[in-house]
């Protein structure tokens, strides 16, 4: 027996996702494709320094993620932004060791290739930031933006 019946000509199927209409199904509309497979960052990509795990272990819950992403803006042209994050898109890749799991966009990559990423105390506060950035030029003194060298 059908969880909803319309008029005897259209049945849905909510468990399975697709549509019965006199005893031949209907193209599926709400099915999940099966996600893409995860890309994964190589030492070559990013690096990431013993310190930032450590602290990441201690500040991740289960499911969460360090997302550092490159955004325009900032007092330099261009800006990192690093946040904590539970989901994971098409175009992420993925840096992994253990328990630790980093997410950069494919965009973002582009400008982060080869960088460092730390965990960093100084007497006005303690945070994630990227370092020795290969494409990096110059920045300005919170660390947080940087313009691009030019060659």
């Amino acid at each position: 027996m059908p969880l909803f019946d319309f008029g005897n000509s259209l049945r849905t199927c909510w468990r399975f996702g697709i549509y019965i209409r006199n005893q031949s199904v209907v193209v599926p509309r709400f099915i999940s494709t099966p996600a893409s497979p995860v890309k994964y960052l190589t030492s070559e990509d990013i690096k990431v320094t013993k310190k930032a795990q450590e602290r990441l272990k201690t500040v991740l819950d289960k499911g969460e993620r360090l997302r550092v992403e490159v955004d325009g803006g900032g007092c330099s042209g261009f800006e990192y932004k690093i946040k904590l994050d539970t989901k994971l898109h098409a175009d992420d890749r993925l840096w992994k060791e253990g328990n630790v799991e980093i997410i950069v966009d494919e965009m973002s990559l582009g400008y982060l290739r080869g960088a460092t990423i730390d965990y960093i105390e100084d007497l006005m506060k303690a945070s994630f930031r990227v370092v020795n950035n290969p494409i990096a030029e110059k920045g300005c003194s919170c660390g947080t933006s940087f313009a691009l060298k030019m060659d």
